[in-house]
């Protein structure tokens, strides 16, 4: 569209109604007024009958010229009206136009307001996109955060190492060359895919206990019997007991009716939710594995069940704790096989 008709003021359909009306009062006016002089007008006929009387009984003089016809508007009304009728067909021709015009504006106000629509509609999208950008960034910046503290804190784990004095040469010597039984106390460990575990055997030889001690007359009337204690930290133990006699001396002491109800195999099977520290993890000072070694009483040894893709996280928990003066043991095991146990079975021997 050129730069004229967008300038151009619309033509309104008020402003032409008017006009019309006006038009409408003036031809009114004019048609009062026509009728007004026809009225004044002296009749023909009456005209012809004085003539007659006044004139001698002589042949009548001709007319000089032909008059017009009564019942004809004069012609200056008729030109007018003529007038007025061509400025009536250019008005309706005009008024067509300007109609035409108004549907072409309607048209271009509904594809514009349906166009704004459409730029509602994708303004609204383009909003909803940016707030979930920007949920998306907050987000990230708050994991960055996270990440950022947890560096910070290797970095000054990092730092204290560095400046940490280092270790005497004096050697605590419960670590022997040769390998030995162990008798005394133990802490247990689980290296399995890299990661290690602590196994809270001791705890879960309590509840075996105490269930014992409630059951044991209802065990006294059975021979052998099966349970579960657990989970504690991740594991469970299934065990089996039994109803055993007592060695010679014993009844002799206790007397021939005299028994013992034992466990004579357990089993511990690790929760499928359990996540244990690698290698370096565990040597940090507040990890589960460093805080178990810590509370580890005097002379007790460091037992580790060692799964085949394993051996380097526990060569590298083995040298920490034998520097620490620990006696470990190392326990294979196939890929696959729980750790067990049994009074029959073998002790660990560690160095």
């Amino acid at each position: 569209m050129s730069r004229k008709n967008r300038e151009e003021i619309p033509f309104g359909s008020d402003s032409f109604l008017d006009v019309l009306a006006n038009i409408v009062g003036i031809l009114i006016i004019l048609i009062v007024a026509a009728a007004a002089r026809m009225g004044r007008a002296p009749d023909p006929v009456l005209l012809t009958q004085e003539a007659d009387d006044s004139v001698a009984p002589q042949a009548a003089l001709p007319r000089a010229a032909t008059e017009p016809d009564a019942d004809e508007p004069p012609a200056e009304l008729t030109a007018e009206m003529t007038s007025i009728a061509a400025r009536l067909a250019t008005i309706e021709a005009k008024s067509q136009a300007v109609d035409a015009r108004l549907r072409q504006v309607q048209a271009d106000i509904e594809s514009a307001q349906q166009l704004a629509g459409d730029d509602a509609q994708k303004a609204v999208g383009g909003t909803t996109k940016m707030r979930d950008a920007q949920l998306r960034v907050a987000r990230l910046e708050e994991a960055l955060g996270e990440r950022k503290q947890v560096l910070s804190g290797l970095l000054a784990e990092f730092e204290e190492a560095q400046n940490a004095r280092p270790p005497s040469v004096e050697v605590r010597h419960k670590l022997n060359p040769i390998s030995q039984e162990i008798t005394g106390e133990e802490l247990h460990f689980r290296v399995s895919g890299g990661r290690v575990s602590v196994v809270p055997m001791n705890l879960l030889v309590e509840r075996i206990r105490a269930q014992l001690e409630r059951q044991k007359d209802w065990l006294a009337t059975r021979g052998r019997h099966e349970a579960v204690v657990g989970p504690v930290d991740g594991y469970t133990m299934q065990f089996r007991v039994e109803k055993r006699a007592l060695s010679p001396r014993d009844r002799s002491r206790l007397g021939y009716g005299a028994y013992k109800i034992a466990v004579t195999h357990y089993e511990l099977v690790p929760e499928p939710d359990l996540v244990g520290e690698t290698a370096e993890e565990a040597l940090r000072r507040k990890s589960k594995f460093a805080q178990a070694v810590k509370s580890a009483p005097d002379g007790a040894a460091l037992t580790f069940w060692v799964y085949p893709d394993s051996f380097h996280a526990y060569r590298i928990l083995q040298a920490a704790c034998q520097a620490e003066g620990f006696i470990v043991a190392g326990r294979p095991l196939p890929e696959g096989v729980p750790i067990r146990g049994s009074p029959d079975g073998s002790h660990s021997a560690g160095q």
